[in-house]
């Protein structure tokens, strides 16, 4: 009787320490997450540095836990818009790479900074785009304890910009020399312009395609034809030009000018000012 009474108090100790090691788990939650910082919005494809989007996720109820997060997202890492998809990347300090569609990240404390980057050079064009990401919380066994879903939505605005290239870029004027009936003047520069959207390039002459001398203006001129990328261009009524994007950032356009057959003009300075300007077009 002594032994038996022995073995069943024994018997209850052990069963009273396992109930409370079941009542010991983990009961973490994805508590928010904050958008803390995006610059997706303004990126530019010949920007340095990857355009980003920071997260901040915060978990709550952390007690006697070791926990991780596995991230995925419905469109395999990419932003999806009308025009084309935009492939991105998902970067933390803590994280581990599962596979090309999945991230794991470890937590720091009760939350963790997860970057979206779009990789610089990447051509986007501006519109809208989105995915979604799936933040799954897991315990250090690998049981789930918790999921959400996070919408990106992302308005990327029409940029567009105009520069000089070559011969005399950091001039705004061309001095062609001694002008000579016919000739064709190539040591122009070249006009760079970058843009992420369709965009219309307009040109308009000060003289209408006409070098006017300094002093004598109605009375001496000299007529000349703009070759802007290989087409000449009417400057006598202005000119537009519409670039489609398509994959492609920039464009060179090299310019030159060619005088039209002139005699018995004035000796001295002839010029005119031409005007270039670039925006970008919004359907």
């Amino acid at each position: 009787m002594y032994t038996k009474n022995i073995g069943i108090l024994l018997s209850s100790l052990v069963f009273v320490f396992l109930s409370q090691a079941a009542q010991a788990g983990c009961n973490a939650k994805i508590n928010n997450i904050k958008n803390i910082y995006d610059d997706f919005g303004s990126y530019q494809a010949e920007q340095q540095s990857d355009a980003k989007k920071r997260l901040n996720i915060s978990v709550s109820d952390i007690k006697n836990c070791q926990l991780h997060l596995l991230i995925s997202t419905t469109n395999l890492n990419q932003l999806k818009g009308q025009f084309q998809a935009v492939p991105y990347y998902i970067k933390s300090d803590t994280q581990q790479k599962i596979s090309s569609s999945m991230t794991r990240i470890n937590l720091v404390g009760s939350s963790a900074n997860v970057d979206l980057l779009i990789p610089s050079g990447t051509p986007v064009k501006a519109g809208e785009y989105s995915d979604t990401l799936k933040i799954k919380l897991y315990d250090e066994s690998n049981k789930l304890l918790d999921e959400r879903q996070f919408d990106i939505q992302e308005n990327i605005q029409p940029s567009t910009s105009l520069s000089i290239l070559g011969y005399n870029a950091d001039s705004n004027s061309v001095n062609l020399g001694v002008l000579v009936s016919g000739k064709e003047y190539n040591m122009l520069p070249t006009l760079k312009v970058v843009t992420n959207s369709d965009v219309k390039l307009s040109v308009s002459s000060e003289n209408k395609g006409k070098l006017l001398h300094e002093i004598y203006k109605k009375q001496y001129f000299i007529d000349y034809l703009l070759n802007i990328d290989g087409k000449n261009v009417d400057l006598a009524n202005g000119y537009q030009r519409k670039f489609s994007y398509s994959g492609r950032t920039v464009f060179l356009l090299k310019l030159k000018l060619r005088l039209e057959q002139f005699n018995r003009q004035a000796a001295g300075e002839y010029s005119d000012t031409i005007r270039f300007h670039v925006s970008p077009l919004n359907y």
